[in-house]
């Protein structure tokens, strides 16, 4: 099989996904103008895709029934476990890159395919073996066998049933197991995993966007923390001085975040919620560490950056008036963006409640009156950008922290890539009798800390 037939095949999934939720959305109504748009564009992509790989398919079997006249190198199956098995190291990440081959784009290879292998580029650069296990953990779970079984798995789990699986599906769902923690269920394929797939750009989380994220195979992350170089003026034939930085260390453990879903058996019968599910969880996943990257315990959950400087005193600009911040607060506003340090002064980010930025937006300074506002525009205040975020409180009782200012480069977000599903076949009550509902649980594995906490001031109300 030619080696770019997964990858159509994995862009027909999706563009099937996306035709169901459009007909899901329009229900008994017609298409409006933009769905029948983008209906029509999808519907002659899928044709191009499925003509592609007609044509492929017969360039394959051509070639093999006269393959003793071959003049050309024959091209293998890059997801062939049999052959995946002997390869390690850089052999297997050229596998995988082969595999997930951007430049086949204009043949169907999607969005979420380049960036699978610009994550392989990215790990290719490090020391430890986390490429490896990385090319290993995709090219398993890209397969056309594997999507498959992961199809027909959630298919006959919705029905009640078990899976009927062909040897091949049997044989990719077995290297998978081997590769993972799901003992009864499932990874998610790659080009449908959240964790594989999505950029920076495209998550809500915005302490996400603004941090440092760091993506392992492991379940910590270890890394170096270091301080100023002093620098010193030396006069001629006297001794150097040392100025060698601080050094440290920041750990990061990732932490299991779950989702539950459950549904009555008809809906998950009759209904488009298996193929919507993918992008449901990743959704969710984005939510959730939204709240957690900004006031996580730190105890099996990632510690949030409002949990990790709130004790520090160093870091504290409190309200000239305890227990209250408004439009003329100005004086706190001000307090805070001149505590941050000349290290940090030109490349730090206000992370704060739009409630919060509203408040900011009224508050003058000086005897001429001029707005804070004035000096700033919607998404700058003096001259540093700001990033909304709901989970920093805007309530202002006394001791609640209302905004943080530092440079969220020090604030570390680790992935532990892979999503894995399971299925549970009927929900019981406290009496442990069915309520007629099957469930799905996801779960992925995510932490976060600081590396330096200097790096950041926040206002105390």
């Amino acid at each position: 099989m030619n080696v770019n037939i997964d990858v159509m095949r994995g862009r027909l999934d999706e563009i099937d996904a996306e035709l169901r939720a459009l007909d899901a959305e329009a229900g008994e109504a017609r298409l409006d103008e933009t769905q029948q748009a983008r209906w029509n564009e999808l519907d002659a992509e899928s044709a191009t895709l499925r003509s592609n790989i007609e044509l492929e398919e017969r360039r394959a079997e051509t070639r093999a029934r006269w393959g003793s006249v071959q003049v050309a190198e024959s091209r293998t199956d890059a997801f062939d476990l049999n052959a995946m098995r002997g390869m390690s190291g850089a052999e297997l990440v050229d596998r995988a890159r082969t595999a997930f081959d951007p430049t086949f784009s204009r043949r169907g290879a999607s969005e979420a395919a380049q960036e699978v292998v610009r994550k392989l580029e990215m790990f290719a650069d490090r020391e430890d073996d986390d490429a490896e296990r990385l090319a290993r953990y995709v090219l398993v779970h890209g397969s056309d066998a594997y999507r498959s079984a992961f199809r027909n798995w959630m298919t006959a789990a919705a029905k009640g049933n078990a899976p009927v699986l062909s040897p091949v599906e049997v044989e990719a769902v077995r290297a998978s197991m081997s590769l993972t923690s799901a003992n009864g269920g499932y990874a998610l394929p790659t080009l449908l995993d959240p964790t594989l797939i999505k950029t920076g750009a495209m998550t809500k989380n915005p302490v996400r966007r603004i941090a440092t994220v760091k993506q392992g195979m492991q379940d910590k992350w270890n890394g170096v923390t270091a301080g100023n170089v002093t620098t010193y003026w030396k006069a001629e034939g006297a001794a150097f001085t040392d100025g060698s930085p601080t050094l440290g260390g920041v750990q990061v453990d990732a932490a299991m975040l779950t989702a539950y879903v459950t549904g009555s058996y008809e809906i998950f019968q009759d209904s488009s919620l298996l193929s919507d599910l993918p992008g449901l969880i990743g959704e969710a996943i984005d939510q959730a560490e939204g709240v957690a990257f900004v006031t996580g315990s730190g105890s099996d959950a990632p510690l949030g950056i409002v949990t990790a400087i709130s004790a520090t005193t160093g870091s504290t600009v409190t309200a000239t008036t305890r227990g209250a911040f408004t439009s003329t607060s100005a004086l706190d506003t001000l307090a805070l963006f001149n505590a941050l340090p000349e290290r940090y002064e030109d490349s730090s980010t206000w992370l704060m409640n739009k409630a919060t930025y509203l408040t900011i937006a009224q508050q003058y300074i000086g005897t001429e009156g001029t707005k804070v506002i004035d000096m700033t525009n919607r998404n700058v205040i003096l001259d540093l950008p700001v990033e909304r975020a709901s989970s920093v409180t805007s309530t202002t009782t006394s001791g609640n922290i209302l905004a943080v200012l530092g440079d969220f480069s020090e604030f570390i977000v680790y992935d532990r890539l892979g999503v894995n599903v399971e299925f549970i076949q009927n929900v019981v009550d406290g009496n442990g009798l069915p309520v007629g509902k099957r469930g799905l649980v996801a779960y992925k594995r995510v932490g976060s800390n600081v590396a330096d906490v200097n790096a950041f001031r926040f206002l105390k109300a």
